[in-house]
């Protein structure tokens, strides 16, 4: 069996990607989150609870000029006290530190000491092509990337024991027009999610739907490189 984490990056980043979120797990394939816990909408992480087969990482958003590890224990600080326990996963943000090779050596002890997984930083293999731009937000924006063809092309990836797929699913609203370059084209991906279809291709690829939870369960652990 081959196991296929579905992740939603940015819950926080307002109420409208939240939404989509939400619904992209009870409706859809989305098994976890993480959270942007400096973001506008980040405080009704505390309410995922409530979803039992949701997991909910921190979305490391390293702020440039800032010290990477006071930034870091801030975070995971601010994550618990809005969630109530420690994050399941933690991925990073678009923005990166000059000095990104300290900010690793930070994630790997993470990840040691709290036994999750760190994206790009562990054994999972990594999926990024179901995002409309490149895997730091940059580029020339392809919504042909996030149709439904798009998703099953980014679930037939997954050939791995354990795969992450990364996904930007939400609603738009006025306040992401005017904060993200992001964000029709999350609704788009929301819209792919959900199509029914979804969940008989991905059993039909042999792939169970699993969260981080799950995994650490099932007995997987040593997640760090």
């Amino acid at each position: 069996m081959k196991y296929l984490v579905v992740n939603a990056d940015d819950f926080g980043y307002s109420y409208s990607v939240n939404k989509g979120i939400i619904e992209g797990h009870v409706n859809g394939i989305i098994t976890s989150t993480t959270v942007l816990v400096d973001a506008i909408a980040a405080h009704e992480a505390k309410d995922l609870a409530a979803y039992t087969s949701l997991s909910v990482g921190l979305h490391f958003n390293p702020s440039p000029g800032k010290n990477i590890e006071h930034e870091l224990n801030r975070q995971l600080a601010l994550f618990e006290s809005i969630v109530g326990h420690k994050p399941d996963s933690i991925d990073t943000h678009k923005s990166l530190p000059s000095d990104k090779k300290h900010m690793e050596l930070l994630l790997r002890k993470c990840s040691e000491e709290l036994n999750i997984p760190v994206r790009r930083l562990s054994d999972v293999k990594f999926i990024r092509s179901f995002f409309g731009l490149n895997v730091d937000g940059t580029g020339t924006l392809d919504r042909s990337k996030v149709t439904r063809n798009g998703l099953e092309r980014a679930i037939d990836e997954a050939t791995a024991e354990i795969n992450e797929l990364m996904t930007h699913a939400g609603y738009c609203d006025d306040y992401l027009l005017s904060k993200s370059s992001y964000n029709v084209t999350r609704e788009d991906e929301l819209k792919s999610i959900l199509d029914p279809s979804i969940k008989t291709y991905v059993a039909a690829k042999n792939l169970e739907l699993v969260n981080w939870k799950q995994l650490k369960n099932l007995g997987i652990i040593g997640w760090a490189k």
